[in-house]
Order: structure tokens, then sequence, then C-alpha cells
């Protein structure tokens, strides 16, 4: 006889339960490391490959291999074969927000039927250009998130805040993270 699972927005909930009670029963279960090899393909084009990640104590790889090709748009000199780092950056925010929903929402207990996001940043090429004291960053980042659900607008509101506290990609780019760099010749 098979066992129903107990799944909402496609998120396996008791799936999710146990690897919670896991990180709080070892918080070192909730480690993570994810590596990615980029390599420049000419002009302002990049390919990038995951290679590994660490869950906790456990080493993977992607069961097959996936590429993402960037690039800058023509008129900021690139040849627009890919979408731009900035570009990626915000995708990167909205399929975190997009994993925050689902497993949010599934917990507590609000079957979405539509979640898509906005997202705007805005910058000055000037820092990259090395002109002035402008940063060459991204300097703000607005994010629309567009939600369809039958819960009342009130339990939306409270999964809206939860899932913009507690996503990673949302805090690794609102607060100083430490980054490093090494060169190494080949």
């Amino acid at each position: 006889m098979a066992t129903m699972q107990n799944v909402r927005n496609g998120v396996n909930v008791d799936q999710l339960a146990d690897a919670v009670n896991a990180v709080r029963a070892d918080p070192h279960n909730g480690d993570l490391e994810f590596t990615v090899r980029s390599e420049w393909k000419g002009g302002f084009k990049a390919q990038h490959t995951p290679t590994t990640y660490v869950v906790g104590r456990e080493h993977g790889r992607h069961e097959r291999t996936y590429t993402m090709s960037t690039d800058e748009p023509k008129e900021i000199l690139g040849q627009d074969t890919g979408i731009s780092p900035a570009e990626t950056l915000l995708s990167a925010l909205a399929a975190c927000l997009s994993a925050g929903y689902a497993a949010a929402a599934a917990t507590m207990g609000i079957d979405l039927e539509e979640v898509s996001f906005e997202i705007t940043g805005k910058g000055n090429l000037s820092g990259f250009m090395a002109i002035g004291q402008e940063r060459p960053g991204l300097t703000d980042v607005r994010v629309k998130a567009l939600v369809k659900s039958s819960a009342p607008k009130e339990k939306l509101q409270e999964l809206h805040e939860f899932v913009n506290a507690h996503s990673p990609i949302w805090d690794s780019i609102s607060r100083p993270v430490r980054v490093t760099s090494q060169l190494a010749t080949k």
C-alpha cells in the first residue's frame, strides 16, 4: 500500500520538517558550501558550471551538468549572448525567494497558485570604470512579489515578511559578506 506524501506547493512538508529538526539537533547539519567553475569566453562572455556542493557533512555533485552563459548588453560593449552578471545576481535572488515562498507557504499551510517577481537593480558604470567615487556594484535593488493564493492578505503579508527575512541570497546581497580572492597562474 502506497503511503501518502504530505506535499504542498511541490514541497514535501515532512522531509522539510525532518531537515529543520536535523539542523536544530546539530547546527553543522545546516552548513553549506557551493563551488562554481567559471571560464572566460572572450570579450565580456563567460560560462559558469557548478561543480561540487556540501550540505552538512554530505558531499555532492549535481546528477547532470548545468551551465549558464553570461555576457553584457551591446550598450555595455558586450555581444548580448547571455544575461549580464547583474541580471544573474537578480535572478539568483528571485530563485531563492521562489524556493523560500514554496517552503514557507507549505509549512504555514498556504496553497500557492502563482508566484513571480519583478526585480530591478540600479547602479552606475562609473565605479566599474574607476571614474569618481561611485561604487562599482548595484546601489539599489527593488523586489515586487506577485502572489496568487486563496489565503487571506494578512497571512500572505506574514509569509512575505518571513521569506524576505530568511532568504539566504537576500541576506548575502544586503549585508556585508567576507569575500577573498587569490591569483593562480597557469
